[in-house]
């Protein structure tokens, strides 16, 4: 008996990790009508809570424009919001407070983080300052940091934050070869040396896993999580490049996951006139997409529910003699397991010899009930 990578039949998975940065409503319209109703991709969403950015006073955000979180699904905040040229107005550990709270009312419950271009907050992305409660100077005197607010992240529901990476490697979660190390390891030292010089070495690729475990400077334990594209690409022009029938064709033969990078809602300056937002050559990738989702080629999901599925995947126990499949706890991103927090996830295992109806199913040593299905000799469990 041995686990599947993914669910049966598929041989890869895609999400997308949207930067909601530039988005006006009209085209935030145009993006739902689309993406999530016309095509019914099950792409998770990100969103700013609130905007102070003068230079985009436009800007969609929860607090401007509630009924977003009545369209498609959120999983992801950017931050607290934007605080971005701002002018006088500053970010401070009362305004996480008071984000948590518009999350609530809003009934959005974040899984995801992602740092936002040099906000003071970020956790990873430029600074880590929003992950520190003490700033110490050096004479060593230390000082409260009014930024810090990883705590009220996890209160609001986040267990997963963005490495500050984008890989130029088509498919995460397998192993690659020294040129595709070398290719991601040579484009991450570019954008370094051209956009990031107080990076951290240890930002940079060295492995091709598409999730780890990261401790952070106050202690706690989150996973992180990298996007695959270009810096480039990561608008809605650039995203027919990304998901480019080619590249997505390469995703299947590979076998990977791939959480793709972009900014649905900002457009090349060129183009700011036309009335369509999603430019033909976008709809048409998108379109390819939804192709290859519907053949269960390729399984399609928020971003979420894909870093969800590796963790509880990851921490499977097979006993073959026995024959039982048992889904343990990781720690982090779950403490406790019930059915509950298994539902909505399909497993697929390689069955040799016996019945699959005899394969007991246990949950942290509980024995549940669970649908299956047999194809061959390929078992499905369904929760």
């Amino acid at each position: 008996m041995s686990l599947l990578k993914y669910p049966f039949p598929y041989k890869a998975w895609l999400t997308m990790a949207n930067d909601p940065d530039n988005t006006l409503i009209d085209d935030w319209n145009e993006l739902d009508a689309f993406i999530w109703h016309e095509l019914k991709l099950p792409f998770a969403d990100s969103l700013f809570i609130r905007s102070f950015n003068k230079n985009l006073p436009q800007q969609v955000n929860l607090v401007d424009h509630p009924q977003i979180a009545l369209g498609h699904q959120h999983d992801t905040i950017h931050t607290w919001g934007d605080y971005m040229h701002a002018g006088r107005r500053g970010f401070d550990r009362e305004d996480a407070i008071e984000s948590v709270e518009l999350l609530k009312q809003a009934s959005i419950e974040p899984r995801v983080w992602i740092d936002h271009a040099s906000f003071a907050g970020n956790m990873i992305h430029g600074t880590n300052k929003g992950s520190v409660p003490a700033l110490l100077d050096s004479s060593g005197h230390t000082y409260t940091n009014f930024v810090y607010s990883l705590d009220l992240a996890r209160q609001a529901g986040v267990r997963y934050v963005w490495n500050g990476e984008v890989t130029s490697v088509i498919g995460q979660d397998r192993a690659i070869g020294l040129s595709e190390h070398a290719s991601n390891l040579r484009s991450a030292a570019r954008y370094i040396a051209s956009k990031a010089p107080i990076a951290k070495l240890k930002h940079l690729v060295s492995d091709n896993r598409q999730y780890y475990p990261h401790r952070f400077a106050d202690g706690s334990s989150m996973y992180c999580f990298r996007r695959y594209g270009t810096w480039q690409h990561a608008d809605i022009d650039g995203l027919a490049e990304i998901l480019s029938p080619g590249k997505i064709h390469r995703l299947i033969s590979v076998g990977g996951t791939s959480v793709a990078y972009s900014h649905l809602g900002k457009r090349m300056a060129g183009r700011h006139s036309e009335k369509q937002h999603i430019p033909n050559t976008t709809r048409a990738a998108l379109k390819n997409v939804a192709e290859f989702y519907a053949q269960k080629q390729l399984k399609v999901s928020a971003t979420s529910t894909l870093l969800d599925y590796l963790v509880l995947r990851d921490h499977i126990v097979l006993n073959s003699q026995n024959r039982t499949i048992e889904w343990k706890p990781d720690g982090i991103r779950f403490q406790q397991l019930d059915a509950d927090e298994l539902k909505g996830h399909s497993f697929s295992f390689a069955i040799s010899g016996g019945n699959a109806s005899d394969v007991e199913i246990l949950i942290q040593g509980v024995q549940v009930d669970a649908a299956k299905e047999n194809q061959g000799n390929i078992l499905t469990i369904y929760f």
